[in-house]
């Protein structure tokens, strides 16, 4: 009983011809892929390259902390060494990111 004054109010209204319209075709989203990649070596060829912008300005960060940890060692071989370590692990880092865009491309061209 409740709900056919309600549709009799809305029907007097037009609300209830529009929500009944809205019901029957309802609204369709769709989602854009961010990537643009429908294969799984595409997707890691992004993410590799993502990766590569993001340690660039890392690197030149650590080799900076680097260096001023060596040069502001003064005499202390402890933060000598420490300095030396961080430049050292930073190019590592550096290099296994790019070794690891080879490893993609490699991989890519070996299924294809």
């Amino acid at each position: 009983m409740g709900f056919w004054l309600l549709e009799k109010i809305l029907s007097w209204s037009g609300l209830f011809e529009q929500a009944s319209a809205q019901i029957r075709n309802p609204i369709s989203i769709t989602l854009r892929n961010p990537l643009s990649c429908d294969d799984f070596g595409c997707v890691a060829n992004r993410i590799i390259d993502g990766l590569f912008a993001l340690s660039i300005p890392i690197v030149s960060v650590m080799v900076l902390v680097g260096g001023f940890q060596i040069l502001f060692a003064t005499g202390d071989p402890e933060k000598l060494k420490t300095g030396k370590k961080t430049v050292l692990y930073s190019v590592v880092g550096f290099t296994v990111i790019l070794l690891a865009k080879g490893v993609v491309l490699i991989i890519q061209n070996f299924f294809t």
